[in-house]
């Protein structure tokens, strides 16, 4: 009987040690023109973004929603907390854009999949493990950039 409880023990001890490890981890973001730093945009454009990692940081699939997006031309995550700036740290969108831009509303990048080589500066982490950290402490959002507002029209926080 007692041999049955040590394996019972040991077995939800590993059970619980290994839950988190299992699970897959989502964050999600509000984009807006009020969150726009050093100061708000009056704009109708919104939009939404969601991050979904797999269970051991190699991969992270994300889907970007724009709504009333005029001339679109960037789209980036950057590192730094609400109210600052910060480098860009991962490309969404708009490496070659289209001179215009893009008019966008629905969804504008979807159930796209980024690895550790889509890390173009090491500011919130060399790798999707350290970007996850970031954005678990706070330390990432979302700027979408149009040709109205080139240093941003839409932007926010990334949260889990």
């Amino acid at each position: 009987m007692l041999t049955h409880r040590v394996s019972v023990a040991m077995l939800a001890v590993a059970l619980s040690a290994s839950a988190p490890a299992l699970a897959k981890e989502l964050f999600i973001a509000d984009l807006s023109g009020d969150q726009e730093v050093p100061a708000a945009i009056s704009t109708p454009t919104s939009g939404k973004f969601h991050i979904q990692f797999n269970k051991d940081y190699t991969e992270a699939e994300f889907t970007l929603r724009v709504d009333d997006g005029d001339q679109l031309f960037m789209a980036h995550l950057h590192c730094a907390p609400v109210g600052s700036n910060g480098p860009v740290v991962v490309w969404l969108a708009g490496q070659h854009p289209p001179p215009g831009g893009w008019n966008v509303d629905g969804k504008w990048i979807g159930n796209t999949i980024l690895n550790n080589s889509n890390i173009v500066n090491t500011a919130c982490g060399a790798d999707l493990a350290g970007l996850a950290a970031a954005m678990r402490a706070g330390g990432v959002y979302v700027n979408v950039h149009s040709r109205a507002n080139p240093a941003g029209e839409i932007r926010g926080q990334i949260v889990p």
